[in-house]
């Protein structure tokens, strides 16, 4: 009896260290493709609302819509006209003195036409009307050509008046004073804010891989 008992174990340990035959993997099998649109895939959209820097606040909604379709194993998985949601995730007013105006924009939602709604993780790349920082925020105009003009415009009449009051000493008197108010006003006044009107082109990247 122990002897028939040991002969089966050892059938039955020969049949477990051999495994099933469909576990075989061969050589020339094919691996089916991913179905995730890969992170680093750059995605242009739309603005739907105008954005500036004068207006709005941190935590405020962005809309855009993709005008590009995007592509996984040769079939389109976003087409043009899907929605994409983000907010606004910082603000940088331009300073009096220095200091440009600064966008950053996230996203996380992205809704198709067929009404599919998706988790979206995706950042700013850049913009047809704005240049972009290294920090990956969009950046407005610098203010300092429009602040030496203010300047100048209002430093030029004082010259002048002083000129009729006083000859040569009368137009250096009268251009320092102008020079002043002319800087006073630069510093009272803000630099440039940065808009982005509705229909602005911006270019997004996938910071996680996006399944459809």
């Amino acid at each position: 009896m122990a002897a028939m008992t040991a002969i089966v174990g050892s059938i039955v340990m020969a049949v477990l260290l051999q495994g099933p035959a469909n576990l075989q993997v061969k050589d020339d099998a094919k691996v089916p493709p991913s179905n995730a649109v890969p992170k680093g895939t750059v995605i242009p959209v739309q603005l739907l609302a105008k954005l500036n820097t004068k207006t709005v606040k941190e935590g405020d909604g962005v809309y855009a819509m993709t005008i590009f379709p995007v592509t996984l194993n040769n079939e389109i998985v976003i087409p043009v006209g899907s929605s994409v949601r983000g907010k606004i995730s910082q603000v940088k007013q331009p300073g009096r003195v220095k200091g440009k105006a600064a966008l950053a924009l996230s996203f996380q939602t992205i809704i198709l036409p067929s009404g599919s709604t998706m988790d979206l993780y995706a950042s700013l790349v850049g913009s047809s009307e704005a240049k972009t920082s290294g920090e990956g925020k969009l950046e407005g105009e610098s203010s300092k050509g429009a602040d030496a003009a203010t300047v100048g415009k209002i430093a030029l009449p004082g010259a002048a008046i002083g000129g009729l009051a006083g000859g040569r000493k009368g137009v250096g008197i009268g251009g320092a004073g102008g020079g002043a108010v002319g800087l006073a006003t630069v510093l009272l006044t803000r630099g440039k804010d940065l808009v982005l009107d509705r229909g602005t082109t911006i270019e997004i990247v996938l910071d996680r891989p996006l399944e459809p």
